[in-house]
C-alpha cells in the first residue's frame, strides 16, 4: 500500500505539472486525476505484490535457517552428552533458545507405566511440569497430542488447542501459561518409543509441513541417540560385571591356596600318624579336617555364585524367610525375636535365606549359643542385630573381607557371602551397634512393598 501511495502521487503531480507547462487548460480535472488514480493504484498493487512476495521469501528462510539452526544445535548437544538426563534437558534449553517457541519438556515413557513422566523442561515454571499429566490409555489425558504421538510414533501438531476438543483437559493451563499451539514429537528408534518433546508457542498455525519435517527428525535424532547411550551404559556394566568376577576369582584363587592347605596340611600329617601307630583317633583327626575342608569348599562356592546381579525379584516376607533360616541355622539354646511390622520385600527368596543363615551363625560363632537376635524394620529396609560383644568401630570395615574372622574354627567368608548377596539385590549393608551393646547389620535401599488388602 505505501508503494502504491508513493506512485500515485508521483504519477498525480507529473501530469499535473506536464499539463500545466504544456499550457492545456484543466477543463475538468476530474477525468485525468481518475485516470492517475487508476494507473496508481495498478503500479501500487504490482510493487506491493511483489513486496509481499518478497518479505514471504525473506520470512520463508527465516524460518528454515531458524528450523536448521534448531536441529543443528540439538544435535550438537546429542553429541556431546553422555548421560540421558543431561541430554534431555540440553535438547529442551536450546530448543527453546534457537526458535520462536515458549517452553519444551520431554517426557519417558515406559511400556509398562501408562503414564508418560515429565523429566526435563524449560519455559514454564517447574510446578506446571511436576503436575502434567499425560497418559497413554482410552482415558482423557491419553487421548490428547501426547497420548497419539506415543501410540501412533508420528509427530502431533495442533494449530489451536482451544479448537482441538482432545486437548480439553489441559484447556485451563493452557489458558493460564497464554499456550495457543503445541508440536508433540515421538522420541523414537526403530520400534521403540523412550517418550516425547512437547513443544508449545503463544500464537497459533506456528508448525508448517518443513517444521513438522525437522522436529520428526529431531525425535528420531534424540532416539538414536538415546538407544547409544543405553548400550554404552550397557557395556559399561557388562566391564564392571567383570571386574567383580575377576575380584571374586582372585578371593577364589586365594582362599584355595591358604585356607584349604591348612586343613590340608593336619590332614596328611595326622593320616601318617595312623599309618605309623593305627590308632582310631589319629583318623578321627583326619576326618575333622576333611570336614573343616568340605565346609571351607561350600562357602568358597556360595562366595563365587552369590556376586551375579539378580534379574528377577519374588515378594518374599522377610518374617517367613528368618524362621526358614532359623530352622537350619539356629540353636536349641538360642532365641530369634522377629519383631512386628516386618514387612515384604523384593527380592531372591534362596539367597535372602542364605544372607540370614550367615548372619545367624556369626552371631552364634562370635556370641555364644545363648545369644538373643532380633530381626527388626528400619528405614527403607531391615536389620539384625544381637545381644553378643559386639565389634570395635576400628574393626567393622574389615569384616566384611573374604577371609576375615575372629574365630579360630570360622571361615572368614560368612560376611563377604551376606555383603555379597547384598550387592546383588542392589542393597547397602552397613555395620553398627546394638542397643544392647552387640553387632547390628543394617540393609537400606531395599524394596518393600505395601501389603496387599484382604479380599473377602
Amino acid at each position: 500500500m505505501s508503494a502504491g501511495v508513493v506512485a500515485l502521487t508521483i504519477l498525480g503531480g507529473w501530469v499535473f505539472v506536464a499539463t500545466v507547462i504544456r499550457g492545456f487548460p484543466l477543463i475538468d480535472p476530474v477525468v485525468p486525476m481518475l485516470n492517475v488514480a487508476t494507473a496508481g493504484a495498478l503500479i501500487g498493487l504490482l510493487v506491493g505484490v511483489y513486496d509481499a512476495r518478497g518479505l514471504e521469501q525473506q520470512r520463508s528462510l527465516e524460518q528454515l535457517n531458524r528450523i536448521n539452526d534448531t536441529l543443528r544445535i540439538a544435535t550438537q548437544e546429542l553429541v556431546s552428552n553422555s548421560e540421558r538426563s543431561a541430554l534431555e534437558q540440553a535438547v529442551c534449553d536450546r530448543v527453546i533458545e534457537s526458535g520462536p517457541y515458549d517452553a519444551a519438556w520431554i517426557g519417558r515413557y515406559d511400556p509398562t507405566d501408562s503414564r508418560v513422566r515429565p523429566v526435563a523442561w524449560t519455559g514454564f515454571d517447574e510446578e506446571y511440569f511436576e503436575s502434567l499429566v499425560v497418559t497413554v490409555d482410552d482415558d482423557p489425558t491419553g487421548k490428547g497430542a501426547g497420548g497419539r504421538a506415543i501410540k501412533s510414533g508420528e509427530i502431533q501438531c495442533i494449530p489451536n488447542v482451544f479448537e482441538d476438543p482432545t486437548m480439553q483437559p489441559w484447556w485451563d493451563q493452557f489458558e493460564a501459561l497464554d499456550a495457543e499451539s503445541l508440536a508433540v514429537v515421538p522420541i523414537r528408534d526403530d520400534e521403540t518409543v523412550y517418550g516425547l518433546i512437547s513443544i508449545y508457542a503463544d500464537r497459533q498455525n506456528v508448525f508448517d509441513e518443513r517444521e513438522k519435517e525437522v522436529l520428526s527428525e529431531l525425535g528420531d535424532t534424540i532416539g538414536h541417540a538415546i538407544t547409544s547411550i543405553e548400550t554404552h551404559e550397557q557395556l559399561a556394566e557388562r566391564e564392571r560385571e567383570l571386574a567383580r568376577q575377576n575380584q571374586r576369582l582372585e578371593e577364589f584363587t586365594g582362599a584355595v591356596s591358604h585356607d584349604l592347605r591348612n586343613p590340608l596340611n593336619v590332614a596328611e600329617g595326622f593320616l601318617e600318624l595312623a599309618q605309623e601307630h593305627g590308632d582310631e583317633q589319629y583318623f578321627d583327626r583326619v576326618a575333622d579336617a576333611l570336614a573343616r575342608m568340605n565346609e571351607l569348599i561350600e562357602d568358597l562356592l556360595t562366595l563365587a555364585q552369590q556376586g551375579t546381579a539378580i534379574d528377577e525379584f519374588d515378594k518374599v516376607p522377610l518374617e517367613t524367610v528368618a524362621e526358614d533360616a532359623w530352622e537350619t541355622a539356629g540353636s536349641p539354646s538360642a532365641t530369634l525375636r522377629l519383631l512386628d511390622d516386618l514387612r515384604t520385600v523384593a527380592c531372591d527368596r534362596s539367597r535372602l535365606r542364605e544372607l540370614f543363615e550367615n548372619l545367624f551363625r556369626n552371631s552364634r560363632e562370635h556370641a555364644g549359643s545363648d545369644v538373643t537376635i532380633i530381626v527388626r524394620p528400619i528405614d527403607s529396609g531391615f536389620a539384625v542385630e544381637d545381644d553378643g560383644p559386639g565389634i570395635p568401630a576400628a574393626d567393622r570395615q574389615e569384616v566384611f573381607e573374604a577371609g576375615y574372622s575372629t574365630n579360630e574354627d570360622g571361615t572368614g567368608f560368612g560376611l563377604n557371602i551376606v555383603k555379597s548377596i547384598a550387592e546383588a539385590h542392589g542393597w547397602t549393608v552397613s555395620l553398627a551397634e546394638s542397643p544392647d551393646g552387640g553387632v547390628r547389620f543394617e540393609f537400606t535401599n531395599v524394596e518393600m512393598i505395601e501389603s496387599e488388602p484382604l479380599t473377602f
